[in-house]
């Protein structure tokens, strides 16, 4: 679990917050009110608020070390509101997965007009699992992933990244870029993949559609031995 609660577009409850501040003092009992405030993105009034509920409903104790040295230990009751709302945590973030997988997986079926059997996934990190997922779920075959720089015995999902450079082997109908911090830049470097009918689909919803092919059929064939 991260250190310090990122408050970005889904901000958290004050159930979650009561979860972080339980887990925090399980794992240290030490820990002051301001590293609290500080870990949860808190002010220490409001994470005082919180000592104060923990205490009256029998979650939390106070061991006082001396007059300026105070201790907090979870109770049995503590403990099991940690784990009951770390559940109800998971289950939620089950069913947040579930439906980020189908948005990412709409995004990519409509960039490739439904059609798609073959497909590259460039990018190895969180994204690019699940657009992974996503694509498995759906029974498209997913031929290769690719990133760059390419590391030693490197993997995703259970599979070897590979050299950009072997996507035109690998024959896709499309490549879906899962790094949309650098999407526009790929695309660019992506031209003559273009050229070859393969479609560059990009989750930041600007997609790209295949250039018609402009070289002799037998050029291109020679160029493809290369």
């Amino acid at each position: 679990m991260a250190t310090k609660i990122t408050q970005k577009l889904l901000l958290p409850s004050p159930k979650l917050n009561r979860m972080y501040l339980l887990e925090l003092i399980g794992r240290n009992p030490d820990i002051t009110q301001a590293e609290l405030a500080q870990r949860c993105s808190l002010s220490v009034a409001m994470v005082n608020n919180y000592m104060k509920e923990f205490l009256s409903l029998g979650l939390l104790e106070y061991r006082r070390k001396s007059t300026k040295n105070i201790s907090y230990h979870l109770t049995g009751e503590g403990a099991a509101a940690v784990e009951s709302i770390s559940q109800e945590y998971v289950e939620e973030m089950v069913s947040l997965l579930a439906e980020i997988k189908g948005k990412i997986l709409n995004s990519i079926m409509s960039q490739a007009n439904g059609h798609l059997q073959r497909v590259v996934i460039y990018g190895s990190g969180n994204l690019a699992e699940l657009v992974y997922h996503a694509l498995d779920s759906a029974n498209i075959a997913i031929v290769g992933i690719c990133d760059i720089p390419v590391k030693e015995h490197r993997e995703c999902c259970g599979r070897q990244i590979l050299n950009p450079s072997q996507i035109r082997f690998l024959a896709p109908d499309a490549v879906v870029v899962a790094t949309p911090e650098c999407a526009d830049e790929l695309s660019e470097n992506f031209g003559h993949l273009l050229e070859r009918g393969i479609r560059i689909i990009r989750l930041d919803g600007l997609g790209l559609q295949p250039v018609p092919m402009t070289m002799p059929a037998a050029q291109h064939s020679a160029e493809v031995t290369h």
